[in-house]
């Protein structure tokens, strides 16, 4: 059955699926690294924007600050040390922000990736100005995988409604972007509604399926779309990864009362930028921060689905709340049990 990785890489997105057909599927990295560092990845590391990334994590007082955010994940390592992987199916970056885009270069090195998923985007990043505490050598790599000019790996750009075996196998579903959305992307520069949003399913004991919406940068303009035409594939899901990392980015979120999550997960921004209440908390739903629980794992089965974390403190006091046990360290995880949902 399958399992869902959710690190936690600094700022920014790095999801991975292990599914049943044995196919890897990352999507988006940051924060990814070989064993050499390049003069360019070193000035990066040096930076004072990325010394403010791994610092800014601005809990609200009252609130523990488990301090998740200063040791972030590297996609290589936790692939390569933790998974046992080599080869990546399938690489998709789900639109073309350098939070989304960090490190892309050195994992085309310690992988092979036999296809890259991307949209037409056009954006374009001038990199002899200001980069914010970016690889330079990151976004010109992703400019030649965009015109094809990388080879070894096939480009696929798809879209909502698209459909081949590989993916339809993988349970995979496109909801967004549309050719329409990446045009009018193209037109505003504003690229996050030419992001990817898919829905992951598995299989339920006694017929359903698990549901699992890994929704990017997506914003409104999306979401009236993935509602006028896929609107019962997205009620009442398991698990979202919420847009845009969960900030509150001046948006509707009336598009929650249909998906109702059980299960929300918040990537890597500062607290105080969160719109942690406007996702669904107890007793209705669970909500989950990177910057503080570590990566999340969930593992999948037809009857239930369990929820690790890497971070002992997270779990044990989130545990203690409820009047649970002290969880026990898993090795094949090398993470915490911390709660389920049963089918």
């Amino acid at each position: 059955m399958p399992r869902i990785h959710f690190l936690n890489v600094l700022e920014g997105d790095c999801n991975i699926i292990q599914h049943d057909s044995g196919r890897v599927t990352v999507m988006d990295v940051s924060n990814a690294y070989d064993s050499y560092d390049t003069p360019e990845e070193k000035a990066v590391k040096a930076s004072q924007q990325r010394k403010e990334m791994l610092n800014r994590t601005n809990v609200p007082s009252g609130k523990t600050d488990y301090r998740q955010k200063q040791i972030p994940d590297n996609p290589i390592e936790y692939l390569k040390n933790n998974l046992n992987v080599s080869n990546i199916f399938r690489f998709i970056v789900t639109h073309p922000d350098m939070d989304h885009l960090d490190g892309i270069k050195d994992l085309y090195s310690a992988f092979s990736i036999q296809n890259m998923w991307d949209t037409d985007n056009d954006k374009y990043i001038d990199t002899n100005n200001y980069f914010a505490g970016y690889n330079k050598e990151d976004w010109k790599f992703y400019t030649q995988l965009r015109t094809g000019k990388i080879p070894n790996t096939q480009r696929c750009t798809f879209y909502a409604g698209d459909s081949n075996s590989f993916y339809a196998e993988d349970s995979i579903k496109i909801l967004s972007p549309t050719p329409a959305l990446v045009v009018n992307a193209n037109r505003t520069k504003d690229y996050n509604d030419a992001s990817y949003v898919l829905l992951f399913t598995s299989p339920k004991k006694g017929g359903g399926v698990w549901k699992f919406l890994f929704a990017g940068d997506s914003h409104d303009d999306s979401w009236n779309y993935i509602l006028n035409n896929y609107r019962q594939d997205v009620s009442n899901v398991d698990v979202l990864f919420a847009p845009h990392h969960g900030r509150d980015s001046s948006r509707d979120y009336s598009f929650l009362k249909v998906l109702k999550p059980r299960l929300t997960l918040f990537g890597n921004a500062d607290s105080k930028h969160l719109a942690y209440n406007c996702y669904p908390g107890p007793p209705t739903g669970i909500r989950i921060t990177n910057n503080q629980a570590g990566y999340v794992i969930l593992d999948v089965n037809e009857s239930r689905l369990i929820v690790y974390v890497k971070h002992y403190d997270f779990a044990r006091d989130f545990r203690s709340k409820r009047k649970w046990e002290t969880p026990v360290y898993d090795k094949g995880f090398k993470a915490y049990p911390l709660f389920q949902f049963n089918a």
